[in-house]
């Protein structure tokens, strides 16, 4: 009986020593970096695992398996791979084993983080003590096996266990003494594990629009002139050819019922829930859903936006025959006209040919581009020839024969010329951006300030938009509240008819309001539309329960939609274009009276003025004439 006794104790050590073997090659194969063991316990077992593993520079702890072992303390990891072993073999109860997987289960350490080595006797006792709830295809999980002097390697998965997906046991390899670990499995995970085998995936979203008599899987399908519901046509469109790529089916879910005070909708709360495993309507990210669920991809890019129109000013705008040039120009202008008339001034006197006001008169004439004839540049060649050839000038007060007078009137004549052109050109370009300078810019405050009547379409997301918390919109919502709930919302076409018309706003989704713009306005009505954005540019992203087992899956084949091509054909599908306009014909717009009235403004008061000079020069000669008869 000793001697007996002695023999089992060898073979028991025998065993642990190929069992660390095992453990030990496995985790350099997986290449993980730290490790957690449940052990049968013993002082010299222990040491012999913590050597093994320092050795290979990985970092182990272990522990003896018993009935009160806190998995969520021992095995918890959010940056990094962990390995985990568990040795079946130990003379502990069953019960105890079962709560650890069922813990593990409970706090999701199935996943892609944890990499499992299980030691078993037999795969029928280890597969009874499974808990495989939350296997899913990002499972790791290999159960080792004795086999003659060494042991075979099992990889374990289930797709999803309440999807109706079954446990597979795959051969992952093989360990000796002689060749230590042997693996046979080398294809990825994601790659051999792809055919999902039909298994049915409970997918929902919101809809709104669809007909009584029609058929839900029909009307995703249909492209029609209904455009509410183009959001969730988009995103089943997307998940039909995710389940093509990985051969599962859907269960299609339609919800048409979104309680008027819920923000986050009835798709947020049965994902929270795990009533759904997929959403195929896009949605807005907030950071109360991204605790609620999980965001597989941002597919949609969608915006929300006030639209009216932008209509010409019809009023008098005094100041567009100073806008051509800053104030800084018209300022140094002034005062290089000071200079200059000084100069001419200082010139002239020298050769005692002119007085102040002539020489004022020469300077305005050149600003004003008056010539012989009626081209600027033929007048300055023309001037040029006469001063130099001639030496001479003809419509002048006063004759210059030295080389000064000549040199700073031909200076002052082409600073005329140039200073003209620029202020033409600044005239053709400040006409042609009118229509965009005139346009309001994108911000709520705006819109506000302006006095318009505000107007949205009622549809499932507009309260969503409104608990923004960014400045704008908070601002916004204040404004907003003020409206009577009558007035505050208008069917599509009693709204777009309101934009037709000025001093009306209308929110809505330009995705079902562009067809309609597109129809009923005309080219400079188009060509005048405004937007000011609620829901800025932002992409939508589809969703899916929290640790879901389809996170993983649906992530890859969404982002080979993208490679693929097949998401921006979708997105043309179920999106609507820009309404064209023709840009030629709209920059080829008459100029309007209200434009050229300061012009017309400035000629009349030139003329009122002269007028009135001239009828007290009038005045004042015949007062003086009476005066001097009389004094004779």
């Amino acid at each position: 009986m000793h001697l007996q006794g002695i023999l089992c104790l060898q073979l028991i050590v025998a065993s642990w020593a190929t069992s660390i073997d095992v453990i030990h090659d496995y985790m350099l194969f997986k290449k993980i970096t730290r490790v957690v063991g449940f052990s049968c316990g013993g002082y010299e077992n222990d040491q012999q695992i913590i050597r093994a593993y320092n050795d290979a520079g990985i970092l182990v702890s272990t522990e003896t398996l018993g009935p009160n072992i806190d998995i969520q303390r021992s095995l918890r990891t959010d940056y990094w791979n962990l390995g985990v072993f568990v040795d079946l073999r130990c003379p502990v109860v069953d019960k105890d084993i079962v709560n650890i997987f069922d813990e593990a289960s409970r706090y999701y350490m199935f996943g892609h983080l944890h990499q499992w080595l299980i030691l078993g006797r037999n795969m029928e006792h280890t597969v009874r003590l499974l808990n495989d709830s939350t296997f899913s295809i990002t499972t790791d999980f290999v159960i080792s096996l004795p086999r003659d002097d060494g042991y075979i390697l099992y990889d374990i998965y289930n797709h999803c266990k309440h999807c109706g997906g079954s446990l597979s046991i795959t051969n992952f390899g093989t360990w000796d003494r002689e060749t230590g670990l042997n693996v046979t499995l080398l294809e990825s995970k994601f790659s051999r594990r792809r055919d999902f085998q039909r298994i049915k995936v409970k997918c929902a979203g919101v809809i709104v629009k669809r007909p009584v008599d029609q058929d839900l899987i029909e009307y995703l399908n249909e492209r029609n002139a209904v455009l509410e519901d183009n959001w969730a046509k988009f995103g089943y469109s997307l998940l039909v050819n995710v389940a093509y790529m990985y051969n599962f089916s859907l269960e299609t879910i339609e919800l048409n019922h979104w309680p008027p005070n819920d923000e986050n909708g009835p798709l947020m709360s049965g994902l929270r829930d795990q009533l759904f495993d997929l959403g195929y309507y896009p949605s807005l990210l907030t950071h109360e859903r991204l605790d609620w669920c999980d965001v597989t991809l941002q597919v949609w890019p969608a915006r929300t936006c006030f639209m009216f129109r932008t209509l010409p000013s019809q009023e008098v705008d005094m100041n567009i025959i100073f806008r051509p040039l800053e104030k800084k120009v018209w300022y140094m202008f002034c005062v290089l006209l000071l200079v200059m008339v000084l100069v001419l001034r200082i010139i002239f006197k020298s050769e005692k040919q002119s007085h102040y006001d002539e020489t004022v008169f020469v300077i305005i004439g050149a600003m004003c581009q008056q010539g012989t004839r009626s081209h600027p540049s033929y007048f300055a060649v023309e001037l040029v020839i006469r001063q130099i050839i001639i030496r001479r000038t003809t419509g002048l007060p006063f004759e210059k024969n030295k080389l000064s007078s000549r040199v700073a009137f031909l200076q002052t004549f082409i600073f005329g010329i140039l200073l003209y052109n620029c202020y033409s050109a600044a005239i053709v370009s400040s006409r042609l951006n009118s229509g965009q300078t005139n346009k309001m810019n994108d911000s709520l405050a705006s819109l506000i300030r302006s006095g318009m009547k505000l107007g949205a379409y009622k549809n499932i997301f507009f309260n969503i938009l409104l608990s923004s918390k960014t400045a704008d919109v908070e601002y916004f919502r204040e404004y907003w509240d003020t409206i009577p709930e009558e007035a505050k919302f208008q069917p599509l076409m009693e709204g777009i008819r309101g934009i037709m018309n000025s001093g009306f706003a209308y929110h809505a989704d330009p995705v079902i309001v562009y067809p309609v713009i597109e129809r009923m306005f005309t080219n400079d009505m188009i060509s005048q539309l405004t937007e000011v954005h609620l829901l800025q540019r932002s992409a939508l992203g589809l969703w899916s329960a929290p640790h879901g087992h389809f996170q993983e899956i649906v992530k890859i084949g969404l982002i080979r939609t993208y490679t693929a091509g097949i998401r921006s054909r979708e997105l043309l599908r179920w999106s609507s274009r820009k309404p064209y306009y023709n840009k030629i014909k709209q920059e080829a717009s008459s100029v309007t009276i209200i434009e050229t009235m300061p012009i017309l403004l400035l000629l009349i008061f030139g003329m009122v003025v002269s007028l009135v000079i001239c009828i007290l020069e009038h005045i004042v000669f015949r007062t003086t004439l009476v005066y001097a008869n009389r004094k004779k």
